[in-house]
């Protein structure tokens, strides 16, 4: 169970149905366990939206930072069932007739791609973001990654086209619409 960081409640007016400082606490307590900041309100008796208006009170700092750190306290559990989502897909049903007869995963490939570029950057990231050496002075900047993806072995002077509507390329009467691109 994730600890709710300390901080100094925000000073406010006693009330027997406002943010005391004990809801304050209790409050980013239950953030921290992972409860939602709806959940969290209604577990103090409170509501979602006077927890946004105590967030933007101006002298909240420190009650803004708590709410802040007790939402990344669940950041590796988040992670984790996304991984989890990613991996094994999640469960829809398949449906005869009314009744359901069984079930298919559907697999996110946006999901899967996001984890992959934010957790390997250096090979599937952008193409374009990847730095590859041009030159052997420039050879250490690809010495992180053992497997780069492609390496230039020079200066990139000039592309040629190989896809249908290439010149001399046309093999059926479906391409002849198809334009080479223009340099």
């Amino acid at each position: 169970m994730a600890t709710a960081p300390e901080f100094e409640p925000v000073p406010l007016r006693p009330r027997h149905d406002g943010w005391s400082a004990e809801r304050q606490i209790k409050f980013i307590e239950a953030l921290a366990e992972g409860l939602t900041v709806e959940a969290a309100a209604r577990r103090v008796g409170m509501t979602r939206d006077s927890a946004y208006r105590l967030y933007r009170r101006p002298g909240a700092g420190a009650f803004r930072r708590a709410w802040d750190a007790a939402l990344d306290c669940n950041m590796p559990q988040l992670e984790q069932a996304a991984i989890e989502r990613a991996k094994n897909g999640v469960a829809r049903p398949i449906f005869y007739k009314g009744e359901q007869v069984g079930e298919w995963r559907h697999f996110d490939e946006r999901l899967t791609m996001f984890l992959l570029r934010s957790r390997r950057p250096e090979r599937y990231g952008k193409w374009i973001e990847r730095r590859l050496p041009t030159d052997e002075s420039d050879e250490e900047a690809c010495a992180y990654d053992p497997d780069p993806g492609f390496r230039l072995d020079g200066p990139l002077t000039e592309l040629e086209f190989h896809g249908p509507g290439a010149e001399g390329n046309l093999d059926d009467d479906d391409d002849k619409d198809i334009a080479p691109p223009s340099a």
